[in-house]
C-alpha cells in the first residue's frame, strides 16, 4: 500500500506541474495573440489532450485519500455493518468501472500507435498514443486503489472506519 500511495502522490505532483505548464502556455498564447497577432501553434491540441491526462493522473490519490465525491444521505441512516457493505459495494463498482475503462481502451491505444494517430493539422501534430496509454495506466491504478481501500476497510474489523486509507 505504501508503494501505491507514493506512486499516486507522484502522479498527483506530475498533474499539478502539468497544469502549471498549461497555464503558462495559455498565458503565452493569449499574449502572443493579443500583442503580436501571432498565437502559439498547437495550443488547442495540447490543451485538448492534457485535460484528459491531468484528470486521470489525479484519480488514484483522490480515491486513496477519500476525496472522491460522495453523499452520506443514505449511509447515515444505516448501522455500522450496513455502512461497511455499502462502502464495499461502492468500491467494487468503482474498481470494476476503472478496470473496464482500462481494458476497453487497450485496442484504441495500440491502434493509435499502429496508425500514427495524431491531433492537429499543419505546424503542430500531437500524437495521441501517450495520452491513451496514460489513461489505461491511471485507470488500472484507480481500480487498484479502490480494491486496496476496500481491503483496508475490511481489515479494520468491519467497524466504521474513515474513508481515507492515506493519512495526510
Amino acid at each position: 500500500m505504501k508503494f501505491q500511495t507514493a506512486l499516486a502522490r507522484w502522479a498527483h505532483i506530475l498533474s499539478a506541474g502539468w497544469v502549471f505548464l498549461l497555464a503558462l502556455l495559455i498565458i503565452a498564447d493569449v499574449v502572443g495573440r493579443t500583442l503580436f497577432l501571432h498565437p502559439i501553434a498547437g495550443t488547442k491540441e495540447i490543451l485538448q489532450n492534457s485535460v484528459i491526462a491531468v484528470t486521470f493522473l489525479q484519480l488514484p490519490l483522490a480515491i486513496l485519500t477519500g476525496s472522491m465525491l460522495r453523499t452520506t444521505a443514505l449511509v447515515d441512516a444505516l448501522g455500522p455493518r450496513s455502512r461497511l457493505m455499502m462502502r464495499c459495494f461502492a468500491w467494487t463498482l468503482g474498481a470494476l468501472l476503472f478496470a473496464a475503462i482500462a481494458y476497453a481502451s487497450l485496442p484504441a491505444a495500440f491502434a493509435a500507435i499502429r496508425l500514427g494517430e495524431y491531433e492537429g493539422e499543419g505546424a503542430m501534430r500531437i500524437y495521441t498514443w501517450p495520452v491513451r496509454f496514460l489513461l489505461i495506466v491511471t485507470s488500472a491504478l484507480a481500480a487498484l486503489a479502490y480494491l486496496s481501500t476496500m481491503i483496508a476497510d475490511l481489515r479494520g474489523g468491519g467497524e466504521d472506519t474513515p474513508y481515507s486509507t492515506v493519512r495526510n
